[in-house]
């Protein structure tokens, strides 16, 4: 969980971008409280974060994604249910009932299984569907190598449950075995043709790519470098975030992940443009802890540093978070 692809070079990037940004405080602003709650493709949500998808939450928690799911619907948020989870979709939508929930689709090279996973989506209640893009091969993680690791042989990814697909990801160099390794836009209008839910598109990083997906109406986009767990020596993702919303000016909404850790970086997000952030890696440690509560620790923990935040920048509502609070060093 905690490492990257290759020399871990762009996992390290993902948080240093972060420390050259500065906040610039607005005083004397006679804010007395914060509104951290939003609207999120017509889901209501008691914060600007959510959880980001990830396998194998098993790893760490036998309660694994109906664990996290439930910590996220504890703290008021979305949960988004990943192809590779170790509980079925039914399974994380029966354990939080109506509390918000997407589905991430990694896109399989046999279109039946596509077409089955968006129907069992759409019947449980997901309301909106993240196609992943940036994992055509899995990144070289050598460290993963190091510790020769590999997943335990009873941890299930149910969700895909035929035989090739089990054998085939019992090691994580073999992850991507099912999964269609030539993608292309082709692909995600079948994706949006075979579901009524709105696909987003998950892994941008390039202007030009989210250009063309507001070309194509996609209706949202999750700027997204994996966690640094894919393309190694890339750039932080949050250098990627202001060139794009200045791309797609308004014409698809933007999201975020991968780096942040506090409060302060979910401001800086938001400054940038980002309507809302995911989050990873500290939600697998919440929920290695104490399970749905340690889940839902991490979330409130983040919302109340955000609050917090907000309230010594001078900003009371989410859409007073703009570029004019913030300072990149770098271009000073």
């Amino acid at each position: 969980m905690a490492g990257g692809a290759g020399s871990e070079l762009t996992l390290r990037a993902n948080r240093e971008a972060f420390q050259k940004i500065t906040i610039i405080p607005r005083v004397l602003s006679g804010i007395k409280q914060v509104d951290t709650s939003m609207n999120l493709l017509a889901q209501r949500l008691s914060m600007p974060i959510y959880v980001t998808p990830m396998a194998n939450h098993g790893v760490v928690h036998p309660l694994a994604e109906v664990g996290s799911a439930q910590g996220a619907k504890k703290a008021g948020t979305l949960f988004v249910a990943p192809t590779g989870s170790n509980k079925t979709m039914e399974e994380v939508a029966a354990a939080i009932e109506d509390s918000p929930r997407w589905f991430q689709l990694y896109f399989n090279k046999d279109p039946g299984v596509n077409k089955q996973l968006l129907q069992r989506a759409e019947k449980a209640g997901y309301s909106a569907i993240v196609l992943t893009v940036d994992l055509p091969v899995l990144g070289i993680r050598d460290r993963n190598v190091r510790n020769s690791f590999t997943l335990p042989r009873d941890l299930s990814r149910p969700d895909i449950s035929f035989e090739r697909y089990i054998a085939a990801t019992r090691g994580l160099q073999s992850l991507t075995a099912v999964i269609k390794d030539d993608l292309s836009w082709d692909d995600y209008e079948w994706t949006r043709e075979h579901t009524s839910l709105p696909v987003l598109i998950k892994g941008i990083l390039s202007p030009e790519d989210a250009e063309e997906a507001a070309t194509r109406k996609v209706p949202a986009i999750i700027v997204s470098n994996h966690g640094g767990r894919q393309l190694d020596t890339g750039l932080g993702a949050i250098e990627a975030l202001r060139p794009i919303v200045e791309r797609v000016k308004g014409k698809t909404r933007v999201l975020f992940d991968s780096g942040i850790r506090r409060g302060t970086d979910i401001f800086k997000a938001l400054a940038l443009g980002a309507e809302a952030v995911g989050v990873g890696r500290p939600v697998l440690w919440g929920l290695a802890l104490y399970g749905a509560d340690g889940v839902a620790a991490v979330l409130e923990h983040l919302r109340v540093e955000l609050a917090n935040v907000m309230r010594l920048a001078g900003t009371a509502r989410l859409a007073d978070v703009t570029s004019e609070y913030i300072r990149d060093t770098r271009a000073m």
